[in-house]
């Protein structure tokens, strides 16, 4: 199906360059939604939008009223009856009875729709001109307006004060109170994206060297085994597709970044090292800092390139002829790709992608009610324009608020950039050959053509580094992970760690924590999905459960892990020299994301159509494939005798569960140190996997054949 759009006008335009004198020419049919001047002296707080770092122990002081915060970002948000009809569009987008089914629209289109009157828009920038701030952009969808001005602009107009903080050894700034507004904006304004400089997490783990002890060595020396473009190919059935020219030539791949690549010359050394670059000679690659309505300053190389070259070389991996592009833009107070992703989804039709890939995580009462908003509405305006968007679920368990940490104390929440209904979250698996002791059924001992070694799907089980770890409890021989003769509590513990594939219920999306990153207060997650209910094995919970799909995302644990082609050696990377096993190596929901990315480019081209948000197709195959019932023969303990007519191989054994302490899901069992648990009294793990859907893999992973061949994909009609 061609998509049917509308011509952007001169008016529209206008809009998206910011000038604030030329909002009153857009073209809109929005009723206004201001019905009383703007009054200062009647005001609403913007309640849980204060970081659970500014603290007394971190304050460094206010700081100076002259200090210049460029690139504000003020979050608008439709009526409820506007949010209501744009709801259904999406569902109607996605509804094969329905006549606006895959009528892709623009961003503009959807400002024209669905967002603000032009009267509305020319108060709210009056008002901030007014203030003392310079209006930089309104973008065409209407939700988000660029706005700079000095923290004293800031202080007088929002009534919070910016202070100076350090943090772990960095210093940083932020609010120390929730701001307020004028109280006629209420309804229609809600709230800054974000009063201070702290950045999400980029959702990859380095290579462990101290995981268990492997079974036998590996083509990654040290007893590990990595996994090559080849091995995924093999171990989740891609060649099929390849053999009959389903490589993804003619689709766009954009990983979304907060930083440039160290060297694109990485990306070229990947290929050619595993076989890509002469069989697939169409994969491109691009850098580049989008521009549109939000100020996008180029990044430069900081610590998340490693990240980058995990997103670009496994996204190729999986679609090898399609083009790849490294969206980046240097952090502001809002995460620099969000700022890229708003510019290509502000841009024309011509430059949207079909498929996005984001590699980052914070936890969902981290974020913040309107950071959360701006995340679901940037998104949802994405899908909108027919794009899929992949996210990674997280590399920290159940407990997104404590990445990268040994134990988890803020309970149970998940990564406000995954949870939304609008994108596809990705969890992660390891493989179980370990534990089977059957690595030598499904590796080579040596090297085959582009360094393959993995001879066929391979059983597998949650990702998960951690004593908390039923499988590792076993293992090691304890009878449970709590308790004061438990795995957690020994004093030679060495797997103390959050390191694990992330999922869970929403929790936090709207309301207000009243303990910072807990889910607390008036927190409630997103409303579950008509598309989610009712699946074998998902909750009924009433909210949005993540992750939705799962891959291989292990860093080594168990024996395996992801090859990467880094050579920034300042930052932990190595020289890619012709041996790839003393390459920098790599798990987490990072590297599963982008190649699930890829699989939906390889669907993309098999149907000749871009399909906007996959999630109603997936749980569409998967509600048939599980049924009432399961779906024994796709169990994934039968690693190679799995049934052949597969889509999702369901991940049965094993959890994501990890260690913890304090009062918020923590299930001590008499010991110091707890896992996470649903209850505080009762031992009820932080996820196992099971049987159908689960918060530890979602509907599990894939046979990438199956599931790009799969004929409820809608397909373009043929000329």
């Amino acid at each position: 199906m061609i998509r049917a759009r509308k011509s952007i006008s001169l008016t529209t335009l206008a809009v998206c360059i910011g000038l604030t004198s030329l909002v009153t020419a857009q073209t809109s049919h929005s009723p206004s939604r201001i019905r009383e001047s703007i009054n200062n002296s009647r005001r609403f707080i913007v309640s849980g939008n204060i970081r659970p770092e500014a603290t007394a122990e971190n304050d460094r002081g206010v700081v100076s009223d002259s200090m210049e915060l460029p690139h504000l970002q003020l979050v608008l948000q439709r009526s409820p009856e506007q949010q209501k009809a744009f709801d259904q569009l999406l569902a109607d987008q996605a509804n094969p009875q329905s006549a606006n089914f895959h009528h892709w629209l623009t961003a503009a289109e959807v400002g024209e729709q669905f967002g603000p009157s032009v009267e509305d828009l020319g108060r709210i920038t009056d008002w901030l001109t007014a203030e003392g701030f310079n209006v930089v952009s309104v973008d065409p969808a209407g939700t988000v307006i660029e706005f700079s001005g000095t923290a004293g602009a800031v202080r007088n107009t929002f009534r919070t004060t910016i202070h100076h903080m350090m943090v772990n050894g960095q210093v940083h700034f932020g609010n120390y109170s929730d701001p307020e507004l004028p109280s006629a904006l209420a309804g229609i304004v809600a709230g800054v994206a974000s009063l201070h400089n702290f950045m999400p997490h980029a959702q990859s783990m380095l290579k462990r060297t101290s995981g268990l002890p492997a079974a036998t060595q590996g083509n990654g020396g040290n007893g590990l085994n990595y996994l090559s473009a080849a091995d995924v190919a093999a171990v989740y059935n891609f060649n099929p597709l390849y053999k009959s020219g389903i490589s993804g030539k003619g689709q766009t791949i954009v990983v979304i970044e907060d930083t440039d690549l160290f060297s694109q010359t990485d990306w070229v050394t990947f290929r050619k090292a595993f076989g890509l670059a002469r069989a697939y000679p169409s994969g491109t690659l691009t850098q580049v800092h989008p521009t549109g309505p939000s100020t996008c300053g180029a990044p430069g190389v900081n610590g998340d390139d490693g990240e980058a070259a995990i997103d670009v070389e496994w996204a190729s991996a999986a679609a090898p002829n399609a083009a790849i592009v490294n969206a980046a833009c240097a952090n502001t107070t809002q995460f620099g790709g969000f700022i890229a992703l708003l510019n290509i989804f502000s841009g024309p039709a011509s430059g949207i992608p079909q498929v996005v890939s984001i590699s980052y995580g914070e936890a969902e009462a981290s974020d913040g009610a309107t950071e959360n908003l701006f995340i679901n509405n940037l998104y949802a305006l994405g899908a909108a324009e027919g794009v899929s968007i992949f996210v990674s679920s997280g590399d920290e368990g159940a407990a997104s608020a404590d990445a990268n940490r040994v134990r988890a104390t803020h309970g149970i929440g998940i990564s406000g950039f995954a949870s939304t209904p609008n994108n596809v979250a990705v969890g992660g698996t390891d493989t179980s050959v370990f534990f089977s002791g059957t690595t030598d059924q499904y590796f080579s001992t040596t090297n085959g053509p582009n360094f393959q070694t993995a001879l066929s799907y391979f059983p597998e089980v949650p990702w998960n580094d951690s004593c908390a770890g039923t499988l590792v409890t076993q293992f090691l021989g304890f009878a449970t992970p709590y308790g004061p003769n438990g795995t957690c509590n020994q004093t030679n513990n060495n797997f103390e760690t959050t390191a694990s594939g992330s999922g869970g219920p929403s929790g936090c999306a709207t309301g207000t924590a009243s303990t910072r990153s807990v889910v607390s207060g008036t927190c409630a997650g997103y409303p579950k999905p008509s598309w989610q209910a009712g699946v074998f094995g998902n909750p009924a919970d009433g909210v949005r459960d993540i992750p939705d799909v799962s891959l291989f995302a292990s860093n080594g644990f168990l024996g395996v892990y992801y090859d990467v082609c880094w050579s920034d050696t300042t930052r932990g990377g190595s020289v890619c020299g012709s041996d790839p096993s003393l390459w920098a190596g790599f798990g987490g929901t990072s590297v599963s994301s982008p190649i699930w990315a890829g699989i939906q480019a390889l669907v993309n081209q098999r149907t000749g159509e871009r399909q906007g948000n996959p999630n109603p197709v997936l749980y569409t195959i998967g509600n048939s494939q599980y049924g009432t019932t399961g779906a024994p023969t796709c169990n994934s303990t039968l690693g190679n005798a799995v049934g052949p007519s597969c889509v999702f191989y369901d991940v049965t054994l094993g959890d994501m569960d990890v260690p913890c302490s304090g009062a918020f899901n923590c299930f001590l069992g008499g010991g110091a140190i707890g896992v996470l648990s649903v209850s505080n009294s009762v031992y009820q793990p932080a996820y196992p996997a099971t049987a159908g859907w689960d918060f530890a893999t979602g509907l599990g992973t894939t046979n990438a054949t199956n599931l790009v061949m799969a004929s409820v994909w809608p397909t373009a009609p043929k000329d």
